[in-house]
């Protein structure tokens, strides 16, 4: 296993995240009009009501799955660069073994909680009570959302292309899946067993992508060889690490599957069914410039440990810049494609309360894009607080805010509530950003 220890140049780098980008695109052509198939042959089969709940015992199970998972993909980049670069192999399987045993852990945490939430709390979610023991069923598919290891290895030996096709296998399931229930006149119960099949299809994809690129690298060999120096060994504040960046995930729930639970509470499923579609036309029509995130982190990791702080800066500011122009343009179309989008989906035409909900969240999206290399600079340099409370502020204010905004204007609430979330969220990001960068330039 050889490696290249040179420091990374600002050309070298934006060249790499956009390589890496290409291959991630390569995964979201196929994987954006596959969600938006499965979504119209759930709707066809299922109805408004059936696709609502099951978009809402989904979020749910992926809301327990992020409040318990330690995001420890970001554990793997940020403590397993250096050893993997200078073929350290034993301090690398340590940062692996560490991650490893945090997703196990957070797997069995999050079945116990998900499990009891499902049987206990069911009714405040907005299950219908003839389906609940569905939800109760669909609980169990919390173990299989801890792949954050998995991700991990994949983005620190740069196999995003490995990243792109695993991206597919859980839509390709469930659209499969659709499929044979429309031919056969299956019904909800089928419709969730097929969910279920796709979240563990998904899981063992990751993990099986994963060992082999570690078998392929030569970094299983002797793997547990160590276990018994302890986990943490050589590796200072790893355990700091892990945990912020788990708390930072659980505070940016609040913008995904939190608020479909919060209006699948308070509104029912057939709403909570409505802002999931309008939510992911939004993010669609953003992800090809909101996958660059994910490639900037290793950028980012490699920048700053090779002592190239005005590098960092210089390429995220490169990257937002680029980001913003080109999707602030590419938004433009969305009001002559949303009308015919939406009926598609529906298979009916859409109300105006729930198109104007899409160009709202499409706003919001557009703010994020415009703040997206924020967060990465701060967890990269260390920040890791002022991530968190960032998105803790963020939280503390959108939640009441959007409970207020539905309690008032009912849908037409949700979308003004998520776009002022989404301004306060990078200007607490830049206002921290700042703030330490100021702080470093006194200290040097």
């Amino acid at each position: 296993m050889s490696h290249t220890t040179t420091s990374p140049s600002n050309r070298g780098s934006l060249r790499r995240s956009g390589r890496n980008l290409l291959k991630l695109l390569g995964g979201k052509a196929v994987n954006v009009p596959l969600g938006l198939l499965q979504i119209s042959l759930t709707i066809h089969l299922l109805g408004d009501k059936g696709y609502g709940f099951l978009i809402l015992i989904h979020s749910f199970s992926q809301t327990i799955g992020d409040l318990a998972e330690f995001q420890s993909w970001q554990t793997v980049l940020h403590y397993g660069f250096k050893p993997y670069t200078n073929n350290d192999i034993p301090l690398l399987q340590r940062v692996l073994r560490f991650a490893f045993f945090l997703d196990i852990c957070s797997g069995i945490f999050a079945l116990i909680i998900g499990f009891l939430c499902a049987v206990y709390f069911g009714s405040y979610l907005g299950w219908p009570a003839e389906w609940h023991y569905l939800g109760i069923f669909y609980s169990f598919s919390v173990i299989f959302t801890t792949s954050a290891t998995s991700n991990g290895i994949l983005r620190l030996l740069n196999r995003y292309d490995l990243i792109a096709i695993q991206g597919t296998v859980a839509n390709f399931t469930r659209v499969l899946g659709m499929f044979v229930l429309i031919y056969i006149g299956g019904e909800l119960v089928d419709a969730v067993g097929i969910w279920m099949l796709a979240a563990i299809l998904n899981f063992i994809s990751f993990l099986t992508f994963a060992l082999y690129q570690l078998h392929l690298h030569g970094l299983l060999k002797g793997f547990l060889k160590g276990i018994n120096q302890g986990p943490t060994k050589n590796l200072p504040g790893i355990w700091k690490f892990a945990w912020n960046t788990n708390l930072n995930m659980t505070f940016s729930l609040a913008f995904k599957q939190i608020t479909t639970l919060v209006i699948g509470g308070t509104l029912g499923p057939i709403a909570a069914g409505y802002y999931n579609i309008a939510n992911k036309i939004a993010e669609a029509m953003a992800k090809p410039i909101a996958l660059l995130q994910s490639t900037l982190y290793p950028e980012m990791v490699r920048s700053w440990q090779s002592s190239k702080p005005s590098h960092l800066y210089k390429m995220a500011l490169q990257i937002t810049m680029f980001a913003g122009v080109f999707t602030s343009l590419v938004f433009l179309i969305l009001p002559y494609i949303a009308v015919p989008v939406m009926h598609l989906l529906l298979h009916k035409d859409s109300t105006p309360e729930t198109l104007t909900l899409l160009y709202w969240l499409a706003g919001a999206e557009l703010v994020l894009i415009w703040g997206m290399s924020l967060e990465p600079i701060l967890i990269t340099t260390g920040n890791t607080t002022g991530a968190i409370c960032a998105r803790g502020i963020d939280v503390l204010i959108f939640l009441p805010m959007l409970y207020s905004s539905i309690g008032y204007w009912g849908m037409a609430g949700i979308g003004p509530a998520t776009v002022i979330a989404a301004f306060v969220l990078i200007i607490l990001q830049a206002a921290f950003m700042f703030m330490r960068k100021k702080r470093n330039s006194v200290i040097q």
